[in-house]
């Protein structure tokens, strides 16, 4: 543990209900909102836990948050380990019953804690539950999708396919954008940047795989979890909003190939695919990097708003 330690000025050993996780990355600015938001949430309010895990930024976001936050519980690394290594490193800290993680660029609306709380201490069974994510916008983003499978993932929110034709059916099965927005919905998974974790669900299969770097970590814990039992839904009452991508607007490449990377897993760990369709499923993850890389370019250019960064 020597070196893990940054400060920490809340008693660990504090039982507490819910904690709440955020791998802070080169947030800049965001970090600070995100945790002056919460600081608005009746379940924080309440007694929750905020530990940030810094996971070593170059910015000044840490800095920026420990000023004007001091009382947080701040650790982290001098290395960039990945969001799921990083989230893993905090929860073996931790007795909580439950976990939220919460990505430093979204800012929670008002009640959203105490209305996640809720909902996970009335459904025993639910050992995930996400919430309803707008764009800085007003945009809906979509952050609950079926589980990726080789006959939907062409038609991802990034793809060619949804591009040409956005209204075409296997797009709106993957992506739910038929979800009733008025009720709890049970769904395959759920984002991991607003996601309240369930501690017993999630020490079942051993929380995040950290072969996962960064991207579709998150639909594979949902994906063990659903195997030994649990369910994921998504609370369309909990409100956030997610600056998404402002971070990596330097750099498009290296999330982008970490997100192929993380396809590339989740189909070769749960599928177990042939060596042929492996070669097929490298190549068509190549061209769909080549895609995705081209077209953040575009979107740059003409400041396509709505071309969400995430598939």
């Amino acid at each position: 543990m020597a070196g893990l330690e940054i400060e920490s000025q809340i008693n660990i050993e504090k039982k507490v209900q819910l904690d709440i996780v955020i791998v802070n990355y080169d947030s800049g600015h965001h970090l600070v909102n995100c945790l002056s938001a919460l600081n608005m949430n009746n379940g924080v309010a309440n007694g929750c836990q905020i530990i940030v895990y810094d996971n070593g930024s170059s910015d000044s976001s840490l800095q920026r948050a420990r000023s004007s936050f001091p009382n947080i519980r701040y650790i982290g690394n001098h290395t960039n380990l990945g969001f799921a290594a990083a989230v893993n490193r905090v929860a073996q800290t931790l007795k909580s019953k439950y976990l939220l993680l919460l990505n430093p660029d979204v800012v929670i609306f008002p009640n959203t804690v105490d209305l996640m709380f809720k909902f996970m201490e009335q459904h025993p069974k639910c050992g995930i539950l996400g919430g309803e994510i707008l764009s800085p916008f007003g945009f809906r983003q979509h952050t609950c999708r079926k589980f990726p499978h080789y006959f939907n993932v062409p038609f991802g929110r990034r793809s060619l396919a949804r591009r040409v034709f956005p209204n075409n059916t296997l797009s709106n099965k993957y992506l739910y954008l038929n979800l009733d927005s008025d009720y709890p919905q049970k769904v395959d998974f759920v984002e991991g940047s607003l996601m309240m974790i369930r501690r017993e669900a999630a020490e079942q299969v051993g929380f995040f795989d950290e072969g996962f770097f960064l991207y579709l970590e998150d639909a594979d814990l949902c994906y063990r979890i659903k195997e030994r039992g649990w369910e994921t839904w998504w609370l369309p009452e909990s409100y956030a909003i997610h600056y998404r991508g402002e971070n990596f607007r330097a750099d498009n490449v290296h999330p982008a190939m970490h997100h192929s990377r993380g396809f590339y897993r989740f189909f070769s760990k749960h599928y177990k695919p042939s060596a042929p369709l492996k070669l097929l499923l490298r190549a068509f993850l190549a061209l769909r990097l080549v895609y995705v890389i081209s077209t953040e370019c575009i979107k740059k250019v003409f400041h396509d708003t709505n071309f969400s960064p995430r598939c």
